[in-house]
């Protein structure tokens, strides 16, 4: 089991020096960076939402919050990692929201020493496979343990992550096997007006990363009864660039055009447009704010739309929050234990194996 696990430690992390190495620009070969920017430059040319800078720092997140010797051991050391590989397989449907979003389904399929076979979203189709291809260059075992197809056959378990609508469908194609099914999901965070200048920053970073399409992006800020927006105002507009990327701009101009037409009051933040609305679930380029007068009503609300949230950002939570929260700045960056939906998938697939 020790060996094992260690191989997996060993491979992974070497990865994730690969990665720090090219965002570094240390010293990789010509093929390794040419590698890189090759899947770079297909990503940013066949999804308008996929940048540069986007891919860097989900690269960035991946190989320190993920990849380092240290967390994955701390990470494997929780689990009954088998001492060899299984024969069963895991199908994986991966999103495509944002860069690299179902990295670590594959972790945790790896992992489980399940084969992984994955279905690639049609969005992000180039950078996966890159990462496994240097996996494979740096223990030739994973040749046989990771495969992209178009269509699931002969797995054993399947987890898959999309849209309410295409939760319906991985119902209808693969109920009948083990799963898990991820639906659609938004992240909020709560202020609670003794927050620093940079902790507000940090907020922003949490709301408008990735232009605010991850499952884990700020969608909706709770806010006190008499707390000024101007400070949020201040915070976001450092990210006004955002609005220059053509998609992201068009989808402000709409947001705006439709805020006016129903005449709604609206800020301009600068990074986006802010409204007040006791809905969760924000169009692109908008965020919204709900003011609570007392930790307990805001707990309310919160336990009203709880199988719809994926993570909770706060810098000083309420005391009955604390358990749920995180800081302000790490909604972007989870790590090897923040589970999507709060489901361990790598216990779910050791399971398989009793």
């Amino acid at each position: 089991m020790q060996l094992y696990r260690d191989q997996y430690v060993f491979a992974f992390s070497q990865l994730g020096f690969l990665i720090e190495g090219f965002l570094q620009h240390l010293g990789l070969t010509r093929g390794v960076k040419d590698d890189f920017f090759s899947a770079m430059r297909q990503s940013v040319e066949h999804n308008a939402w996929f940048t540069e800078r986007s891919i860097r720092q989900a690269l960035e997140a991946i190989a320190a919050d993920m990849l380092s010797p240290a967390r994955l051991g701390e990470w494997l050391a929780r689990y009954d990692i088998p001492a060899q590989a299984s024969p069963g397989s895991v199908g994986v449907v991966m999103a495509g929201n944002i860069p690299l979003v179902g990295f670590h389904d594959l972790l945790c399929a790896l992992a489980s020493g399940r084969r992984a076979v994955v279905k690639l979203s049609s969005k992000d189709a180039f950078l996966l496979p890159m990462l496994a291809k240097f996996l494979r260059q740096i223990d030739h075992r994973f040749a046989q343990r990771i495969a992209f197809a178009d269509e699931l056959c002969g797995v054993d378990a399947v987890v898959a992550t999309g849209s309410n609508s295409a939760a319906r469908y991985f119902e209808f194609r693969y109920g009948a096997l083990p799963h898990i099914f991820r639906k659609s999901r938004t992240g909020v965070a709560i202020v609670s007006g003794a927050e620093s200048d940079e902790e507000l920053r940090l907020l922003a970073h949490d709301a408008l990363s990735y232009f605010g399409l991850g499952c884990r992006s700020v969608g909706k800020i709770f806010i006190p009864e008499n707390y000024d927006t101007l400070r949020l105002q201040t915070a976001f507009s450092s990210f006004a660039h955002l609005r220059e990327h053509p998609p992201y701009g068009d989808c402000c101009r709409y947001a705006q055009a439709l805020l006016r037409m129903h005449r709604r009051d609206f800020f301009d933040f600068g990074g986006c447009l802010a409204t007040f609305s006791d809905e969760l679930v924000s169009p692109v380029g908008v965020v919204f704010l709900q003011r609570y007068r007392s930790p307990e009503e805001l707990q309310s609300c919160l336990l009203l739309c709880e199988d719809e949230l994926q993570c909770i950002a706060a810098a000083t939570p309420p005391e009955e929050l604390k358990p749920r929260s995180i800081p302000f700045g790490k909604a972007q960056r989870p790590g090897l234990l923040d589970y999507a939906d709060g489901v361990d998938t790598l216990q779910f697939l050791l399971a398989l194996n009793n």
